[in-house]
């Protein structure tokens, strides 16, 4: 038994290093699970069997960098306790925002949550990057206690939706085509970010 739980984790690390190189190579859309299977040397049903599929491929390949911002996140590294809510919200997105703008195969994952296949990959995947709302939300009771938990949902929701809109943006050639001359991506997020903050509540609520 042992040998045979050795030899199913050498043919899992060959199929994720031969992904790895695959998909930097040529990228996640154009590779193909039966050039991922011969790169690593497998049967195309060894892949699908450790794997399931392409996307929870891609997904496995993320998880240890996902796990670590999750972690960070949790921790509240880089966050000013004295900072403005708005400056907090972009502390804890930044490490996020910085990686799905260098790793655009994961950022399209992100965003197509409902579309993707479940797998156990996607769905740990998706699940540390639903952690980042509950600690916006986290943020908005922290800044005015008396907002109630159904609020800080909607509003750490519309937090959400500007961080996908930067990412979208970041990720789409036509629309830099159309609007050219972007400000960075965290400074477009730090201006969306006070727009809304101030938007949703008095800045004696939400400012302490």
């Amino acid at each position: 038994m042992k040998l045979r739980q050795q030899r199913s984790r050498q043919t899992r690390d060959q199929i994720l290093a031969a992904a790895r190189l695959l998909f930097a190579r040529q990228g996640f859309e154009t590779t193909s699970i039966d050039q991922i299977a011969a790169a690593a040397k497998v049967a195309k049903s060894s892949v699908f069997a450790h794997f399931g599929d392409k996307t929870n491929l891609l997904a496995a390949l993320g998880l240890s960098d996902i796990e670590a911002l999750a972690e960070a996140t949790r921790q509240g590294d880089g966050i000013d306790r004295e900072a403005p809510l708005e400056q907090k919200i972009l502390a804890l997105l930044a490490p996020w925002l910085d990686y799905f703008c260098r790793e655009p195969a994961f950022a399209g994952l992100y965003l197509s949550q409902t579309a993707i296949v479940s797998g156990p990959y996607t769905e740990t995947f998706l699940r540390l990057c639903f952690e980042v709302e509950d600690r916006i939300a986290g943020l908005f009771i922290e800044a005015n206690p008396a907002c109630t938990a159904d609020q800080a949902r909607l509003y750490a929701r519309g937090v959400q939706a500007l961080f996908h809109e930067v990412i979208v943006y970041e990720m789409s050639d036509w629309l830099k085509t159309a609007r050219p001359g972007p400000s960075p991506p965290k400074t477009q997020l730090a201006d969306m970010l006070s727009i809304w903050v101030a938007g949703i509540a008095r800045p004696a609520d939400l400012q302490r």
